[in-house]
């Protein structure tokens, strides 16, 4: 570039002619600015503690503050170039209808409240951004965490309502279950009426079981908390699933790290959790071998690990069953809504099972393919007091 050009950009970066002041020092001095102003705009970015995040329009992810980083519990890294979908939504196609895609079009700000992946609710207001040609070329994703309040107006009349039927039925259910266990020891297995007294007491036992976790649903923080090992929650948790997963002819693997440390939870709780993961995975099994016509190999993996930053702890539940697609993924977690056939699941297990981890600081992560499999992942603070 000729030297009367250089000097010409100079002039017109800095603002500064030459007779004033050396092109080189002013440059610096433009170049430091510009170095503060953007410090000061990321250190404004990330100090929002609602979420922000920035997507182009092929729907990746660009950018992303402290706050969705923390949110998505991973770093801001591994979030740069996720499809939106995928990391809202767990989903392997975009969204119909697009939020990104009506902002674009209508170069016009847009709301939206939706329920994510790992069943948080947010308010979304989606802005687009422009081109110095005022050509759009991404959207703003600003999101707020509302899942507390949207869940304690919905749940709140619900838990009330379930408490109320749970009181209700515990007395008669207690007395079916007492005098049918009377009955089964004055009775030989050889009595003809033995195994109709049998069915009575295990379906007692069964409603009883219904009954407790919709009292745990209407009061899911009263907890006593002590220090727990994991793996000890999982042993005892294996004792009472264990049999019905390999009377399915379900191979059942167990890998438990051993230095797992000890976290401040609930023994009950956790354990509750980890059946549910347990039968639900069965289920999921026994599910695609009935629906197959080759002979599949069932099989259910549960394992403790420590999370790599070393502030978590995980129980992972995984299986080779049907999967959950993807239109499924943002309701499962949702009161009394199920995909299993009618009398085979009530829709509670893993609302609760949800709302004991969120007691314990925790959440319930899930990576599913349709056809493929599950993994559910338990995951609890370390530092919790």
């Amino acid at each position: 570039m000729p030297i009367e050009n250089k000097k010409q950009l100079i002039e017109k970066l800095t603002g500064v002619h030459s007779s004033k002041k050396s092109y080189y020092v002013a440059l610096k001095e433009k170049i430091d600015e510009l170095l503060n102003i953007k410090r000061e705009w990321e250190v404004t970015f990330s100090a929002v503690t609602d979420l922000l995040v920035f997507i182009n329009r092929d729907y990746e992810v660009q950018r992303v503050n402290q706050a969705a980083a923390d949110f998505f519990t991973t770093s801001e890294n591994n979030l740069i170039g996720t499809k939106c979908y995928k990391l809202f939504y767990g989903r392997k196609e975009k969204c119909s209808p697009c939020l990104a895609d009506q902002v674009l079009h209508s170069q016009q700000t847009s709301y939206q409240q939706s329920r994510t992946r790992n069943n948080r609710v947010l308010d979304i207001f989606a802005y687009p951004a422009f081109t110095e040609h005022d050509e759009p070329y991404g959207v703003t994703y600003y999101a707020k965490d509302v899942t507390r309040l949207i869940d304690s107006v919905k749940l709140a009349s619900m838990g009330e309502m379930s408490a109320g039927v749970a009181h209700e039925l515990n007395s008669p259910l207690t007395a079916i279950v007492g005098n049918s266990q009377l009955l089964l020891r004055e009775a030989s297995p050889q009595d003809p009426h033995f195994q109709l007294i049998k069915d009575i007491h295990t379906s007692g036992i069964r409603c009883q079981r219904i009954i407790k976790n919709l009292l745990t649903f209407s009061r899911q923080d009263e907890f006593t908390f002590e220090k727990v090992n994991l793996n000890e929650v999982v042993k005892h948790a294996l004792e009472l699933a264990a049999y019905q997963i390999e009377k399915s002819k379900i191979e059942l693997k167990v890998n438990l790290c051993d230095d797992i440390p000890m976290l401040s939870g609930s023994m009950n709780g956790l354990e509750q959790i980890i059946v549910n993961l347990l039968l639900n995975a069965k289920d999921a099994v026994e599910d695609k071998m009935r629906g197959t016509s080759e002979i599949q190999k069932g099989l259910i993996e549960i394992a403790t690990r420590i999370h790599p930053d070393g502030d978590y702890s995980i129980v992972e539940v995984s299986d080779n069953g049907e999967g959950i697609p993807d239109e499924h993924i943002s309701q499962i977690f949702n009161p009394f809504y199920t995909t299993k056939q009618s009398g085979k699941g009530t829709g509670l297990g893993l609302s609760v099972s949800l709302g004991i981890a969120q007691a314990h600081g925790g959440f319930i992560d899930l990576d599913t393919k349709a056809g493929q499999g599950s993994t559910f992942s338990l995951i609890l603070p370390l530092g919790k007091q």
